[in-house]
This record gives structure tokens, sequence and C-alpha cells, in this order.
């Protein structure tokens, strides 16, 4: 059973077949700045990139019948549950329309239509969106009435390794409770309850730890004083807590590899902007420990920063009282398509409808 898998990005569409579970090819198709600036904007490169992805195709001698399915990353929609969903027109309209926002990933499930059309296949996906809101309302309440909280995080990543330790451990997601935590750019980390995601950090409102670039939790008056400062426009401070905060505001950097070699040689600034940085991660880790009563099968670690044995001694040490601590390094979205796809296609989840 082949399967292909498409990622769009900004300057990109990272592309995949698999065999089953089997990765068979993948390629990264990049695009010059000439080639997008013929386009006024991201949802008018639909056609561009279909025709290179056929291109593509044609190249390797894929013959669109043998696929038989075809999964996209998610872009930007409504709130939803999380699972495996059939692209349909209510889907591919609010994509098109961009009216949750705009992000490469609205490109994916119309080019896997498409293609799904082309190849006369009914199996056209998509998965776990970034908007994927499983949180009750005592979870979203905040101190003030209207002000809420919101689920918006790396969602494919944290039910694609939730669902492997599950397997690991003889057991189905259902069944299990896990703290996930993304370590990337930016880092989410929630709470998984017998499958659901119950809670987790906002990275739209740059909510939770500090990240390389993001500032995280800021003590509210001291941030409504800067607001007032006069010493940063809106779209400045905005700017500042989304891109330019965190690791990268205190030491110049969001290299993390270049953070580390400062802390090992001797650099005392450094040191302490990464213990701060582990500390706040640890905290995170611990408030959704507390959220799930204790009661947890793992504490999983994944992402690109997972790989970094200083980060993940630190962490495991700090928090493996709670629970065991477990790594998934690096961030596979193509194998976590294919891994939902080929789940609803076995009968072991049901595809859901984007109403």
């Amino acid at each position: 059973m082949k399967i292909l898998a498409i990622c769009p990005a900004y300057e990109s569409t990272k592309v995949a077949l698999y065999e089953n579970y089997g990765l068979l090819w993948t390629e990264i198709q990049e695009y010059s700045a000439p080639e997008l600036a013929e386009f006024p904007d991201l949802v008018s490169q639909e056609d561009f990139r279909f025709a290179k992805l056929k291109g593509l195709l044609d190249s390797k001698a894929e013959r669109l019948g043998d696929i038989r399915a075809f999964v996209a990353t998610c872009g930007a929609l409504h709130p939803v549950e999380g699972g495996t969903y059939l692209i349909n027109i209510n889907m591919l309209q609010d994509l098109a329309s961009c009216k949750y926002g705009v992000i490469p990933a609205n490109l994916g499930a119309p080019l896997a239509m498409r293609l799904a059309s082309a190849a006369s296949s009914r199996y056209a996906y998509v998965l776990d969106p970034p908007v994927v809101d499983e949180m009750g309302e005592t979870a979203r309440m905040t101190g003030l009435p209207d002000v809420s909280r919101w689920s918006v995080f790396h969602a494919l990543n944290h039910r694609a390794v939730a669902n492997r330790e599950a397997v690991n451990l003889g057991k189905k997601a259902t069944d299990c409770n896990f703290v996930v935590c993304h370590l990337d750019d930016a880092i989410s980390i929630a709470a998984h309850a017998g499958g659901k995601i119950i809670d987790v950090n906002d990275l739209d409102n740059a909510s939770g730890a500090m990240s390389l670039r993001q500032s995280g939790d800021i003590p509210p008056v001291a941030l409504i004083n800067l607001c007032f400062s006069g010493k940063y426009s809106q779209e400045e401070l905005i700017s500042r807590v989304h891109q330019n905060g965190g690791l990268s505001a205190h030491l110049d950097t969001d290299d993390f590899e270049e953070v580390l070699r400062r802390v090992e040689g001797g650099d005392r600034r450094a040191a302490l902007v990464f213990n701060a940085f582990a500390y706040q991660i640890t905290k995170q880790i611990g408030a959704c420990a507390a959220a799930l009563g204790g009661n947890l099968d793992a504490i999983i670690l994944t992402g690109r920063l997972a790989q970094y044995e200083p980060l993940f001694v630190r962490l495991g040490n700090a928090v493996s009282w709670i629970g065991p601590v477990v790594a998934y390094p690096g961030e596979d979205e193509t194998l976590a398509l294919v891994e939902g796809v080929i789940r609803v296609i076995k009968g072991e989840e049901n595809p859901k409808t984007y109403a």
C-alpha cells in the first residue's frame, strides 16, 4: 500500500512516498525567490506547486493510480479534535479563505486532494492540525473573563510520539497518560489523558516556557508596563515575544549548539540562561503532571532539541521522580502522517469530518 505525504513550507514542499511504514523516497522541492515573487499571496501558489509535484512524480515514474492514499500537513482551521480528517469542501474553503490564519500548510489539503482526484482515489487526508483543541473549560479559563487560553501547538508530532510510546508499552494511546514535550524553536508541553490532549501552552500567544526565540510567560503587570513604556510599538513588542525573545534575546543567538559550547566553555551568563531555560521546561512538565493527577505512563521528550544530551540529562534528572523519561528526537512529519492514515485504513481509528 503506497501512501504519499506532502508537507508545504514557505519556500519548499517536502514530499515522501511510503510502502506501508517503509520509506521509498523523499525529496524537498525548493522554490527560488523569483519563482515565488510572481504570486501575490500564498494561496495563489497552489497551481504552481501542484505542477511541481506532478513533475516530481513523473520524473520518478510513479503512477498516481498506484498510490492508495494522499495525506498532508494541515493548515489553519477553526479548533478541532485531534485525529485524521478526510479532506472535504468545508475544509478547502476555510483554508483558501485564510480566515483562521495564513501558513504554508494551508496548501497541504488542496494539493493532496488534487493528486487524489487525479488518481481517482477517495483517500485524501490531513492529520492533527496545529489548532487541535481538546481542553476543558477549566483549563481554558484565566483570571480575566475577557481573556481565555487557547490550544495552538505541535499537535501532529505530539500525537505521533504518544502513539509510538503507547505501542512500545504494549498499550493503546487511549489507555495511557503522558506528558509530551516538543522542544524546538518553539516549545509546547502538553498533558495527554487517555488519547486526549487536555492541557497545553498556547504557542500563538507565546505562552509557556521560554524557547530559542519565544519569551514564554511574562509577569502580566510588568508586560503591561512595557507596553506603555514607549520603548516598543505594538508590532515590535509582539515580534519581540514571538520571534526575538527567549535564548536569542539573552544571548544574541538562537543556535542551541552555540549555547552549549558557551556553557561548556565556562561562560557564566550562558550557563545561567541555559539553567533558566531547563528550569522553566521542568516547571511546565510538573504542571502537566499535576493536571494528570500524577498518574502518567511516561514523560516524552521530542523535537529537535531532544537530541542534545546535556538538555536530556538535565531534564531527566529533574523530572524522573514523576515518571519514566523517554526521548523521540526530531520531528518526522511524513512518517507521522502515514501512521495516522494507516490507523484509519486498518480500522483502528475512524476518520473524522471537518464541519
